[in-house]
């Protein structure tokens, strides 16, 4: 396949499908969250969506990470730069848990990041709370979020220790406490920012 045949996503630059050499696209073309309606407003304020989580965050593919794998936000890239500064294993979006007897969404939760295995680089840096398990970004643990992490903990209970919440200082407060609530373990986004920034050159 040749690079120049592929069709991005005018808006994100989303890589979406490939053309033969022949062909090209007459028009252009946003993928399917692009081109989802913007939230509705409700009086004044903006209702909150997942959609709208992402509106305003930087997404796509970073090649000093991976040359494929396409971040929904620079917080998800800069936690995979952590990873890959330490050598540890990881997976991105692999492993989902279905849940089941549900007639709402979600029935499905997809996990951003899990950590396979140890450190590889010897670093005295290591930030404490990165250990094996699963990883879930939130800049905002919006109510759609919160009844996944308890669907988790009541469909597969083996599975609350080994997930970590990576959670904003600006939203803390309330999301550690729902975390202690449900026995989720949790780490602040802004500690890591503070401790690996100045280590990592390519920081967003």
């Amino acid at each position: 396949m040749v690079g120049s045949n592929i069709v991005h996503c005018s808006k994100c630059g989303q890589g979406l499908f490939w053309l033969p050499s022949p062909y090209k696209m007459a028009c252009k073309i946003v993928c399917i969250k692009c081109g989802e309606a913007p939230p509705k407003k409700v009086g004044k304020a903006v209702k909150v969506t997942a959609a709208a989580n992402y509106a305003r965050t930087k997404k796509g593919v970073r090649k000093d990470i991976h040359p494929t794998y396409s971040f929904r936000s620079a917080t998800e890239a800069n936690f995979a730069r952590i990873l890959e500064y330490h050598g540890i294993p990881w997976k991105y979006e692999e492993r989902a848990f279905t849940f089941t007897g549900y007639k709402t969404r979600p029935h499905v939760y997809v996990m951003d990041f899990e950590i396979t295995g140890k450190a590889r680089k010897k670093k005295k840096d290591l930030i404490e709370g990165l250990d094996l398990g699963y990883y879930e970004i939130k800049g905002y643990m919006h109510a759609r979020s919160r009844n996944k992490l308890r669907r988790l903990r009541k469909q597969y209970p083996e599975d609350v220790e080994r997930t970590c919440v990576v959670v904003y200082n600006k939203y803390k407060k309330a999301d550690m406490e729902f975390c202690d609530k449900q026995g989720f373990r949790y780490l602040t986004f802004d500690a890591l920012r503070a401790h690996y920034e100045p280590l990592i050159p390519t920081w967003e």
